[in-house]
């Protein structure tokens, strides 16, 4: 009977240890899901916001390409000039260029536009493109219409809507005294605005709403007379100029963002009964996962309950038959397994600590270094895209060498920001070198000479990426920038036997003697070790450690790539120059 009692009262124990845990976490679960679960509709419609305004964002860019590149065309332009009173010939074929000229530009643009319309105010006439015909040329007012706006003052852009169809519009006007010379519109492809809508739409219940810088509602928006009423409490003044902003009404969560300078607004309405749904839904599951769990739990208890019960009301029944002489035996020797066991549980939970607290430090030290990669990024293809575009108007606006420089650092950032493998060929190298000394060049003109050579014969050999512009910069930062007068440097690149030998020399400050035999030290000991974890601090870390930390993680780059046979030495005067010289093995590549 005692027995019988223990065993029940040990079950109910292990029943409540099991379950209380189960249904609390259960509790609290179901409490904090609705909140859980509106927080991540509401980022997700946020992301879903900030997606659409990129996507809008690129078609204004197109949009502004296609506009400029129109108004930069001269002969064009002198065309919205031409008088009625010119001959027949000349009529003719400024006419044809206008139509040629136009397009050429509608079909470069066609997928984004359905119609491309020119209109010159002198003569009150417009030559329009479409897919139905290649060149229509009629008179037009606009005093009255969507072209009527290009009357009050110079714009750059807007957007009307004209039956179910988007126009955006654009003013040529004199650059002197902002005269009207005529303007172009453009009508976007249905599809664009479907598009934005299927981005924005991610639920049945949502509205959606394309709003002109007027106020005006276009078509693609959600035809829902419900929301008018708080789409006019909203007013323009809430229409926020940067992140998406989110208003809370009675019945629907706001979401409002200004594409590019206000030319559109996006609005999303989304229903408060809509993530309410959601969230019952996911506190159902919860409920039915947490009763199972609270199931499972009630019969792995008894289960265990049994198991544990079952050795010791055997160990009991044999105490009690045991003599006492026998009985102190056995209690001594299971009392010193039960303690072996013991030891060896906290050793094992010992390691297993040691184990997880390692884990979990290597993990820590991943995720700062993927930060800080992250913070040192600002969307490094958008700054490559601009300076192509900067290069590109540098161009066309006669300034060579502005657009020589951007093209430069466009390809400087491309080799930075490459994806694939940490390798490059010599060829690629010294490419990258060379546009690095032009942009050193440029800053220091009359100042610095550069001169680089190379034999040419083994160009495809591979090489860890950065491996020569650390050891030239290092040169101007260290060696020439504290010097006086003019500098020098000089890259030579010259196969000897079965080695590749390439020189970096300059006539820079040179490196004091003591300084100089710690740099041979540390370039010794580098080369063994794992490259040093680099000074974070870079504003108050000194120059000549850095110094020292490039060079010798380009060492033992290059051990790792090559192997022992590769090497750097450095020579230096003070007041007269260093030379860098690295010695590569070429067997490795298969080549020499």
């Amino acid at each position: 009977m005692r027995r019988t009692s223990i065993r029940y009262r040990l079950m109910l124990m292990m029943i409540c240890l099991t379950t209380l845990p189960v249904l609390t976490m259960t509790w609290i679960a179901t409490d904090n899901t609705r909140e859980s679960v509106e927080k991540e509709i509401l980022e997700a419609n946020h992301s879903r916001m900030m997606w659409a305004n990129q996507y809008l964002n690129e078609l204004f860019r197109q949009i502004d390409v296609l506009f400029y590149s129109l108004q930069v065309d001269q002969q064009l332009m002198d065309g919205l000039n031409m008088r009625e009173n010119e001959s027949i010939g000349m009529q003719f074929r400024t006419q044809k260029y206008i139509q040629e000229t136009l397009t050429k530009a509608f079909y470069a643009n066609s997928k984004k536009i359905d119609e491309l319309a020119l209109y010159t105010h002198q003569n009150r006439k417009a030559y329009s493109i479409n897919y139905g015909n290649s060149g229509l040329n009629y008179s037009l007012d606009i005093e009255k219409g969507n072209w009527s706006r290009l009357l009050r003052q110079p714009v750059n852009m807007y957007f009307k809507e004209t039956g179910n169809d988007i126009y955006a519009f654009h003013s040529i006007n004199n650059f002197k005294d902002k005269r009207l010379l005529g303007g172009l519109s453009i009508r976007i492809n249905k599809e664009v605005w479907k598009e934005v809508s299927n981005i924005l739409k991610s639920e049945d219940e949502s509205l959606v709403f394309l709003i002109n810088d007027e106020g005006e509602r276009l078509s693609g928006s959600t035809r829902d007379q419900s929301f008018e009423q708080v789409f006019d409490q909203l007013g323009n003044d809430h229409i926020p100029p940067g992140e998406p902003e989110i208003i809370k009404t009675e019945s629907y969560y706001i979401f409002i963002k200004r594409v590019d300078d206000g030319e559109l607004t996006l609005i999303k309405a989304l229903p408060i009964s809509t993530i309410s749904e959601s969230a019952n839904r996911t506190v159902k599951a919860g409920l039915i996962t947490g009763s199972l769990f609270a199931f499972v739990s009630i019969l792995l208890s008894i289960a265990v309950s049994l198991r544990i019960t079952r050795p010791i009301v055997g160990l009991a029944r044999t105490m009690r038959t045991t003599p006492l002489h026998q009985f102190e035996g056995t209690s001594i020797q299971s009392y010193d397994e039960i303690g072996l066991l013991e030891r060896g549980y906290n050793s094992m939970m010992q390691r297993m600590k040691e184990l997880v607290e390692n884990g979990y430090q290597k993990e820590i030290e991943v995720k700062n270094a993927q930060l800080m990669a992250l913070q040192a990024q600002i969307n490094p293809h958008f700054l490559n895209n601009t300076l192509n575009l900067i290069g590109g108007m540098a161009l066309v606006k006669g300034a060579p060498e502005i657009y020589k420089i951007t093209k430069v650092i466009g390809d400087l950032l491309r080799y930075s920001i490459s994806s694939g493998d940490d390798t490059a060929t010599l060829e690629d190298e010294l490419k990258h070198v060379r546009n690095y000394l032009f942009i050193q060049e440029q800053r220091f003109q009359g100042r610095c000479r550069v001169v680089v050579e190379s034999d040419g014969q083994v160009n495809s050999l591979s090489l860890p990426r950065f491996t020569l512009q650390p050891l030239v910069e290092n040169a101007f930062e260290h060696g020439l920038q504290s010097k006086e007068g003019n500098w020098t440097i000089e890259i030579r690149v010259k196969k000897i036997g079965h080695h590749l030998v390439i020189m970096i020399l300059d006539n820079g400050a040179g490196i004091p003697k003591e300084r100089l035999g710690a740099l041979r030290s540390e370039l010794i000991e580098g080369a063994a070790l794992k490259p040093e974890r680099p000074n974070l601090d870079l504003d108050n870390a000194k120059p000549k450690m850095r110094k020292g930390i490039g060079m010798q993680n380009v060492a033992s780059r290059l051990k790792l790539h090559f192997g022992g046979e590769a090497g750097m030495r450095i020579f230096s005067k003070p007041e007269t120059g260093t030379i860098l010289v690295l010695k590569l093995p070429l067997e490795r590549e298969g080549t020499g």
